[in-house]
Formats: C-alpha cells, sequence, structure tokens
C-alpha cells in the first residue's frame, strides 16, 4: 500500500510558483501534500500519478487558473476525482467537500464543468497564503477516507476494438467532453441511478475529432464506467455479429457452437450483472436508420451509448451533441505543439494558416506534421497556392492519424460529398465554395436557386432538399433563425470548398453570376442604414465576390459596398471601394459610361466626409461637366452633381458661388421633382447651411424650420435625414441664442442617432460635439466637457487624428478647460484654432467658434500696466525653494540667475505672466509661515534700487504675453456633417 496522503495538490506546471505560498503553508500545518514538481502528457504517466497520488489523499485542491483546463493531467486529475466524490454521496454534497477549487482569476468563465465549480470556489484574491491554507485544512477535519478507497482510479477495463492509451497531442474538448458525459448520464449523479444510462449521438463532419475525442472521454471519464469500455466500429463492412462475438470471447464466455443471436443474449445477461459499462459506437454510417441505430447501442440499461456518426437525421433518438471546429487557443496549442513558432513572421503564419484551415481537427493535425518539415512560411505558401491541395501534401507528411483512420482529408471529405445524391445539394455546396466562409442565409440561397430555376416556389422546395442533403452527410450545419430571417442559414466548412475547388468537381456556369445579380439586388438597401441589419449576414459574401473584380455586374455589387460602408460612416473603406469601383469601371467601359460618373460622384463625396475638400472639388468638377456632356444640364444626376459641388465650395468659405450654385438647383428642382422630393428638401438644407455660415442666421433658421417641416411630412420623424435636419435645426436655435431650444432638440437628435445609427457612427458624435457646444453657451462647462470629451475620443478614432472635425473637437474640449490662468487649455485650444485654419479655411465658422473662446477666457492684458508680480517676494520665495543662490537675497545684480531659475519651472512660450502667478500662489502656499522681513525690504528698495529696476525689466521682458488680443465680433458656426 502507498503512502497516504491529506491533500493531492493539482496545478498546470506553469503556476507552480504563483501556488508555492500556499503549498507552503499547507505543509507548515502539519498537512501531507502530494505535489508533483514536474510536467506529464502521457496517459500512462497520468494514469499513475492518479492511482499513486490522488488515490491516496482525501482531498483535491486544485490551482484552477486559466492555464489549469488546457493541460491534459489536470483535466484527468479534476475529473477523477469529482466522479469519486460523486459516488460517495448521491446529493453531490461530496464533491464540494473533497474537491476544492483556488481561483487566481478575476472572472469564472474558464472554470469548468460550470454547474459543478462556478459556484463552489475560493477567490485566491480574498486572503493570503495561511488564511487559504486554514479554510482548506477546517475541510479536511470531517474526511475520511481516501479517494481510492471510495472508487478505483485505474484506467477502465477495455474491451472490443481500439484498446489504445490515447493521444498524447489530444488538446482541448474539456466542455465538450463534460457535456457529453452530461447527456450519458440520466442522473446527476451517474454510477449509481436506478434508471438507464443515456445515448449521445456525437455528430460532425468527418475529421473534426469525434472518434479521438470519444476515446479520450472513455480514458478520462473511465471511473464513471466500472463495468468498462466496450468499443464497436460501425463502419460500414463491419459485422456487429461478428463485434459481439469477440467481445463474448473476451469476457470469458463459452459461445463455442451457438448461434449470433445465442451469443448476443448471452453477452447481453452477462452485461446486466455488471456495473454501469460505456459502450462505443464509431462511425455510424452517415444513412444509418433508427433501427439501425437501436441495434448497435448497448443492449442493457446500465450501459451508456455514446455513438459518433455524421448522422444528422436521427431526431428523437437520444441526445444530439453536434462537435464543432477547434478553439482558437486550441486550434494553436495543437498546430505549434511539436514546433514553437518564433514571434514575428511566423507566429503570424501560424496564425493564417489556421484561418485557412477553419481549426479544422485533423487538418490543423496533418499541417502540424507539414510544418515541422516545410516551415510555418513554407507551408502557408502551399496552401495559398491556387493550383495545388496542400492539405493532402501535409496528409502524406503525418503519417498514420492518431485514431487510427486515414489521415487525408480529401478522401474523408470527397466520401461524404459523393453521397449528396441530389443536384440541388450539390449546387448549394458550389455555392458555398463561391462564398465566404461564414453562414449563408437560407433566403439568399433560395433567392439565387429561383433566378437560376425562374421559378420561387420550385427554389424554396430545392433549397429546403439541398439543406437536408448537405446536413444529413455533415458536410454544413443548419443554423436556425431568428426574427430577422426565420428561414436560418447554412454553414459550410470552408475544407468541404477547398475540396470541390481542388478535387474535379465545376460548378455550374451560371451560378456565380446569379449569385452577384441577386446581392445586387440586395445591396440597394445599403442607402438606408434601418435596413442594414438585413444586410450585415450578406456583407461576407459580397466581400468575397468582390475580390476580384472582372465584369460590370461584380462593379455594381463593389458599388453598393461602398455605399454601404459609406452610409455607416466606414468612410476609409468606403473610399476604398469607390476608387477600386473607379477604376474598374473606367477600365470595364469607359471614362464617359453612367456607372463611372456614379462612382465618381459617391468616391467626391466620401473625400468631403473624410475631409479632402480640395480632392472632392476636383473630381465634382470632373464629375459635372461630363453629365452636362452625357446627361444635360437638367438631368436629375447633373443636378445632385451641382449640388454636391455646392457643399464643396461651402466648405472652403465659397459661400457665394455655393449660394449660387444652391439657388439655381433648387429651382431647377422644385420645377421637374417638386418641393417635397427629398432632393429638393437636401438642397435647400444646404442652402440654409450656406447662410448660417454666412452670418444670416434669420433667413437659415427660417430655411431650416421649413425644410424640417416638409420633411417630416414625407419621410416621418427618424429618418436618417430628418435627424440631419433636426440637427441643423438645433444649431441654428444656438446661434440666434435660444439656447434651451437648441438644447432640447439636439438632445433628441443624439438619441435617435444612437439608436438608430450606434454610438460610434460618426454623425451621433457630432451630434455630441454639438450637444457639448450648446451646453458650453449655456455655462454648463462640466456637462459640455463630459460630452466634448467622448466625442473627440470617438471621432479621432473613426474620422482619424488630422481629420477637421476631430481637431473641432478637440478645440472644444480644451475650450470647456480653459478659464482664467489654465496655460495648458488655452494653448491647446489655440493651436486646434490654427489646425482648424490650416485643414478648412481661416474664416470657417468652426474657427470664429472657437476663437471667441479663446478671446472670452484670455485675461485681457493692458501693456501700460504697471507688472503685477513683487520682485522681491518672487526672489525671496525661489531661494526658499532652492532655486535661487541666497546671495541673490543681498545684490540683485544678476538678473539672469532669476529667469534661470524660473526656467527650470518648465514655463510656456506662451502667457507667462498668468503661469508665473499660479507658480507664486504655489510657492506662497507651501512657505506660508514664513514672509520677507519689511526692513529688509526697505533696505533693498532704498539701497539697490537700480538692480530692483534692472529686474523688474527683465521679469517684464521674460513675462511678456504671447497671444494676441483678437478684435471683432465673434460669430458661432454651424454642424457640418460627418
Amino acid at each position: 500500500m502507498g503512502e497516504s496522503y491529506d491533500i493531492f495538490f493539482s496545478l498546470a506546471h506553469a503556476d507552480r510558483e504563483a501556488a508555492a505560498p500556499v503549498v507552503k503553508a499547507l505543509r507548515d500545518r502539519g498537512l501531507k501534500v502530494f505535489h508533483h514538481e514536474t510536467e506529464i502528457a502521457g496517459a500512462r504517466s497520468i494514469t499513475e500519478r492518479i492511482v499513486n497520488g490522488l488515490g491516496h489523499s482525501r482531498m483535491l485542491v486544485a490551482w484552477y487558473s486559466k492555464t489549469y483546463p488546457t493541460q491534459r493531467a489536470c483535466q484527468w486529475e479534476l475529473t477523477r476525482a469529482i466522479i469519486a466524490a460523486q459516488r460517495e454521496v448521491p446529493d453531490g454534497g461530496a464533491v464540494e467537500r473533497r474537491v476544492v477549487v483556488l481561483n487566481p482569476e478575476t472572472g469564472v468563465g474558464h472554470l469548468q464543468p460550470a454547474d459543478v465549480l462556478a459556484s463552489k470556489f475560493i477567490d485566491v484574491s480574498a486572503g493570503r497564503a495561511d488564511d487559504l491554507a486554514r479554510r482548506i485544512a477546517a475541510g479536511l477535519d470531517e474526511l475520511t477516507g481516501e479517494f481510492g478507497e471510495i472508487q478505483d482510479l485505474r484506467g477502465p477495463s477495455w474491451h472490443g476494438g481500439n484498446p489504445r492509451a490515447g493521444s498524447n497531442h489530444f488538446v482541448g474538448r474539456f466542455g465538450d467532453m463534460w457535456r457529453i458525459h452530461t447527456g450519458l448520464s440520466r442522473s446527476k449523479i451517474p454510477m449509481i441511478s436506478g434508471g438507464g444510462l443515456g445515448l449521445v449521438l456525437l455528430q460532425g463532419m468527418g475529421g473534426i475529432g469525434k472518434t479521438l475525442l470519444a476515446e479520450e472521454y472513455a480514458r478520462r471519464f473511465g471511473a464513471a464506467y466500472p463495468g468498462g469500455v466496450f468499443w464497436l466500429s460501425a463502419v460500414q463492412g463491419q459485422d456487429l455479429g461478428s463485434q459481439i462475438g469477440r467481445i463474448a470471447g473476451g469476457l470469458g464466455l463459452g459461445t463455442a457452437g451457438l448461434a449470433p443471436d445465442e451469443v448476443a443474449g448471452m453477452l447481453k445477461g452477462a452485461l446486466a450483472a455488471r456495473p454501469a459499462f460505456l459502450w462505443i459506437v464509431d462511425d455510424l454510417p452517415p444513412d444509418a436508420t433508427a433501427a439501425e441505430l437501436n441495434a448497435w447501442s448497448a443492449p442493457t440499461a446500465n450501459g451508456a451509448t455514446l455513438v459518433t456518426t455524421r448522422n444528422t437525421q436521427l431526431d428523437g433518438s437520444g441526445t444530439p451533441y453536434r462537435l464543432g471546429v477547434l478553439s482558437d487557443d486550441e486550434a494553436l496549442e495543437l498546430l505549434t505543439s511539436r514546433l514553437a513558432p518564433r514571434p514575428g513572421a511566423e507566429a503570424q503564419a501560424a496564425g493564417e494558416i489556421l484561418t485557412l484551415l477553419g481549426n479544422h481537427a485533423l487538418a490543423v493535425d496533418v499541417a502540424r506534421a507539414a510544418v515541422r518539415k516545410l516551415s510555418y512560411e513554407g507551408f502557408l505558401a502551399r496552401l495559398r497556392d491556387p493550383d495545388h491541395d496542400a492539405t493532402e501534401l501535409a496528409a502524406k507528411l503525418a503519417g498514420e492519424s492518431p485514431t487510427g483512420h486515414t489521415p487525408s482529408i480529401v478522401t474523408t471529405l470527397l466520401d461524404s460529398i459523393k453521397r449528396v445524391d441530389v443536384d440541388s445539394g450539390m449546387r448549394l455546396l458550389h455555392l458555398a465554395a463561391l462564398l465566404a466562409p461564414a453562414p449563408i442565409p437560407i433566403s439568399l440561397v433560395t433567392s439565387i436557386f429561383a433566378l437560376l430555376s425562374g421559378d420561387a416556389n420550385v427554389a424554396a422546395v430545392e433549397s429546403k432538399i439541398a439543406l437536408e442533403a448537405v446536413t444529413r452527410e455533415a458536410l454544413a450545419e443548419h443554423i436556425t433563425g431568428d426574427d430577422h430571417d426565420k428561414t436560418g442559414a447554412v454553414s459550410v466548412h470552408l475544407l468541404v470548398s477547398r475540396t470541390l475547388r481542388f478535387h474535379g468537381y465545376k460548378p455550374p456556369f451560371d451560378l456565380r453570376e446569379a449569385a452577384v445579380a441577386v446581392l445586387v439586388k440586395r445591396m440597394s438597401l445599403a442607402r438606408d442604414i434601418r435596413k442594414h441589419d438585413q444586410l450585415l449576414p450578406e456583407i461576407p459574401h459580397v466581400l468575397k465576390l468582390t475580390e476580384v473584380v472582372s465584369d460590370a455586374s461584380t462593379c455594381t455589387l463593389l458599388l453598393g459596398l461602398g455605399r454601404f460602408n459609406y452610409v455607416r460612416g466606414a468612410y476609409a473603406d468606403a473610399e476604398a471601394d469607390f476608387r477600386r469601383s473607379l477604376d474598374v469601371a473606367k477600365h470595364l467601359l469607359g471614362p464617359e459610361h453612367p456607372h463611372t460618373l456614379n462612382s465618381m460622384n459617391n468616391l467626391a463625396v466620401t473625400l468631403q466626409a473624410r475631409g479632402n475638400h480640395a480632392g472632392a472639388e476636383e473630381l465634382q468638377m470632373q464629375e459635372l461637366a461630363l453629365s452636362r456632356q452625357l446627361l444635360g444640364a437638367e438631368h436629375p444626376t447633373t443636378l445632385q452633381s451641382l449640388n454636391n459641388l455646392a457643399e464643396a465650395l461651402q466648405a472652403r468659405g465659397d459661400y457665394r458661388g455655393a449660394e449660387e450654385l444652391q439657388n439655381r438647383v433648387l429651382a431647377l428642382n422644385q420645377k421637374l421633382l417638386g418641393t417635397e422630393h427629398p432632393d429638393t428638401l437636401s438642397t435647400m438644407s444646404n442652402l440654409a447651411e450656406t447662410l448660417q455660415a454666412r452670418g444670416d442666421h434669420d433667413g437659415a433658421e427660417a430655411l431650416h424650420k421649413r425644410v424640417l417641416a416638409l420633411g417630416r411630412r414625407t419621410m416621418g420623424h427618424e429618418h436618417p435625414e430628418i435627424l440631419l435636419y433636426m440637427n441643423r435645426v438645433a444649431l441654428s436655435l444656438m446661434a440666434q441664442g435660444e439656447l434651451i431650444a437648441a438644447q432640447r432638440l439636439e438632445e433628441s437628435v443624439l438619441d435617435c442617432r444612437r439608436k438608430l445609427l450606434g454610438p460610434e457612427h460618426p454623425e451621433t458624435l457630432v451630434s455630441q460635439y454639438d450637444l457639448a457646444r450648446i451646453m458650453l453657451e449655456r455655462g454648463e462647462r462640466d456637462v459640455a466637457f463630459k460630452l466634448a470629451k467622448t466625442a473627440s475620443e470617438g471621432l479621432r478614432e473613426r474620422l482619424g487624428i488630422d481629420h477637421w472635425q476631430s481637431w473641432a473637437a478637440k478645440g472644444l474640449v480644451a475650450a470647456c478647460r480653459a478659464g482664467i490662468g489654465n496655460i495648458k487649455a488655452l494653448s491647446e485650444l489655440h493651436e486646434a484654432v490654427e489646425r482648424l485654419k490650416e485643414l478648412r479655411f481661416p474664416d470657417a465658422p468652426e474657427v470664429r467658434w472657437l476663437t471667441k473662446w479663446l478671446i472670452k477666457n484670455r485675461e485681457p492684458v493692458d501693456e501700460s500696466r504697471p507688472l503685477a508680480i513683487d520682485p522681491l517676494r518672487l526672489v525671496f520665495l525661489l531661494a526658499l525653494n532652492g532655486r535661487l543662490p541666497l546671495a541673490e537675497l543681498a545684490s540683485l545684480t544678476k538678473p539672469r540667475n532669476v529667469t534661470a531659475a524660473l526656467d527650470t519651472l518648465k514655463p510656456p512660450t506662451r502667457r507667462r505672466d498668468i503661469w508665473l502667478a499660479e507658480i507664486l500662489k504655489e510657492l506662497a502656499a507651501k512657505y506660508s509661515q514664513v514672509e520677507p522681513d519689511p526692513l529688509w525690504r526697505g533696505w533693498m528698495e532704498k539701497v539697490n534700487g537700480e538692480a530692483l529696476d534692472r529686474l523688474t525689466q527683465a521679469l517684464e521682458d521674460y513675462l511678456a504675453p504671447g497671444v494676441p488680443v483678437h478684435r471683432g465680433k465673434p460669430r458661432v458656426g454651424r454642424s457640418e456633417r460627418a
């Protein structure tokens, strides 16, 4: 019999230093602690440690860091301890007494199994090592017996096929195993429930890791099945009867001369007399029926049946558990387990390999062998090769897989693909190969099928049949729908798509054309952000189809993507889309094609939004000339171009030119489209903005209010354009001094934009900026500062640090902080004003408005006023502070010594008079008990009068003001649409 212990301390090798104080504190209390210093991973070594250590301990203490569940040995130890504790007392209370979890992390998401551990752990941060040891030791008082006396902790007896010790490079899946265990147990306490055990169907595509997971589950949870583990292979061609015979013979049953039915009956009786056992059926055929499943299942109620299969059609038979791909961390651990990538290019290549393989377990496993021989970057280059399938090369390099199955991913997947026996199913797989490796909405599939067949009703039936065919073979997964799309989506793993592309399966010639046509029509919704939720699931597929643009239809689709990004406020992405669309349109259709003009116009508007006013104006002039030539002076497209050009002129301060164009466009729009047409209202609103910018506040307010009233009547109250008009009315009210009304209206705009556009949309952030301006005008400096600060941070993030709107917001933050004497804020405000003059123009509304606050917060300097600083008191305080030699108190003959002492306090380049006043306050507060002697002051003024005059003059020069006084009445500005 081995040595006995009080505690088995389970921890990851990487955590040994962090946990060492607790281990020491436990031993200092006289407790015997089993604590293994070396790292192990092999199944036999783990089992040996469990039997010798945990088996002779009364309690397991787990240092459950985020690393802990990633370590195979830790998972085995914890699992065996929980199973043994559950066996001891059916109510589960023994788990809490026998298994103590120390959580050094701030959260609980890493604790598995969550239903057992998440509410029963000790927070390591709650106490010192001595306190933790005391709490743990207190729990030992009532514990008798060791884990090994409660439950045999050795590995299970194994019968039938696959009697291996497991794979040493198995990673992750800890949560999957606990969920399988729950499904196999009819009650929370397995092994001792009176009823029969469960049936779990472990489903998934080929190579996803079902067999290896089933084997690993049997190894780790084998203690829950003292009756043993029975492994059967249901691969086509394998006979159930012969395997039953071999299992019966292995149990020592006399089966000679008996018929198959008699052997099965004899085995059933023997199994019924055993304790709980695990019955694993590996690779049940995808087309197996419920009757065949029943025939393969455990013959007695005390057997738990775990079936691995690609079959997803056995609804109502047991508990289905769909196995997905590895998590990012698990896949990276598996890929790099033999060769750690170096930081930089190799690590980046490893990440890209996993992306291209979609974290598919078998693919990652064979890639693990390939990178050792080809390097990470070398194998990545092979994966990117469009002419050769690198996964086949990797399979050859990998040799035999850990399950004994073929390592060929292609063979595995082709076997499933060949069984797709309906044309629509293959069409769906080909469609997935054309699109992105993301869920494809069933409604999109149906629309594409309808365009191909010409019959929407037939297409609906075909898409349903196709979905059933590909999910039956576990080549795809049906994702249930939501309120936006109740039909849901279908997800096809990208390795299935790679297999189709590389191995002779050519898509129907018109499939891509149909997909593009359907998406072009759907992207017409991109202009209205309220419809974007409907488009979001389709955007990955639009991105995929527009990677290469070689025809007019795809060019139109790219244009729609640009509009989508523009409306969402992703202006940099929109610019890239429109530039590419313009280049392709010029090449394919010519410089004078309407599509080309459309791309030019959209690009110009986007450049305007990005603050590139010169580029926008230049491009708009080109597009306008072409529109007039090709479409005529009064065509709606030409008028829209004129309206956009007017905005560009206004943006650079040409108000007269902008107003002239806007009046002309307005008259034509009213004549051709009517007063309430959206284009007419847009022009009218832009004209009001021009009036506002040039100081006609009364005219601007009246026109803004008219636009808002007309727009609400035709578009409703929460249309994005209506929110823009409301914003402009609010700013017009601010300019007129109606601050309370302006505040209420802008608060309404901000609330609606947050809901409609999102809190980080540029237009939402501009509303927040405008509300901050209103609040500053009202004197609510603190409220304004909070609004301006978050708006400034958001605009810098979304528009860039050198966008004019970002600088305007930065200036507003400074204006909120600026007060008499706040030199830093005044300096930042001055910097923002100067930069805005460069980015906009010297008399831009934002420049005028911020300059007003610069002047308001700067103390006027009277050049004829004598210096307000007492030189003698200054010298006295600097000497006390140790910055000036004491000798200066007697002579004052070197003014440069005084200014040098001031330089050590790091003065600003501007407004040093205000800065020095603050310095004197600080020094006076520090030496409040000491003041210059009046006798010394009188003596210095009488004897050293000339020196004092020189010092006074030197200080006046040193403190000369640097911020000029700006004359003229400041005018408030307007909001620009971001």
